[in-house]
């Protein structure tokens, strides 16, 4: 399957079956968010892989966003440099999006693998702090859902390219875009 057609194929999951992602399936969405672009190559990131029942419900329990019941999740984060004042070191934005580079390679994988995942960001930082006994200087920035996919829903509408993007200025529409993406 080509990249695009995995682009196309990955929805947010949020119903799972009763069946354990294997290490293997595990280990393979992990290295690909290793291998996600990092503003500086500084790799701030960190990663907690969790297959416990009780640690996956005490997470789903700190998470409004966290919906069905997937038999793994991953907590992603970032560490902060102790004194920080700022920059990707402390977590700011290029930091922030080395994580979204990483958990969008991560969906991949997992769709690559007949696996399942959503994206969460609607969790109390401070509650998964505590249930993966993180240090204080771990900042939570995504909880990363993952399973075998009970229901896998359709497409939602998406915005045609001549509605998103304008050549060499804004405003510019592309003619060779037309409407009929």
């Amino acid at each position: 399957m080509s990249v695009f057609e995995i682009i196309k194929k990955r929805r947010s999951i949020r119903s799972y079956l009763d069946k354990p992602v294997s290490d293997e399936a595990a280990i393979k969405i992990l290295d690909a968010a290793r291998l996600a672009p990092s503003g500086g190559n500084r790799q701030r990131w960190k990663f907690v892989y969790v297959n416990e029942k009780n640690v996956l419900r005490m997470i789903k329990n700190c998470s409004p966003g966290f919906y069905g019941d997937a038999t793994a999740a991953i907590i992603i984060g970032i560490e902060l440099q102790q004194g920080a004042s700022g920059g990707a070191s402390s977590g700011s934005t290029v930091g922030v999006l080395d994580i979204g580079f990483a958990a969008e390679n991560m969906s991949l994988a997992a769709e690559a693998q007949g696996l399942g995942s959503c994206v969460i960001a609607s969790f109390n930082a401070g509650c998964i702090s505590k249930v993966i006994n993180a240090p204080e200087n771990f900042r939570p920035i995504l909880v990363f859902s993952l399973g075998h996919p009970d229901k896998v829903p359709p497409m939602p509408a998406k915005k045609s390219l001549s509605e998103i993007v304008f050549l060499n200025e804004y405003g510019n529409k592309w003619d060779k875009l037309g409407e009929s993406e």
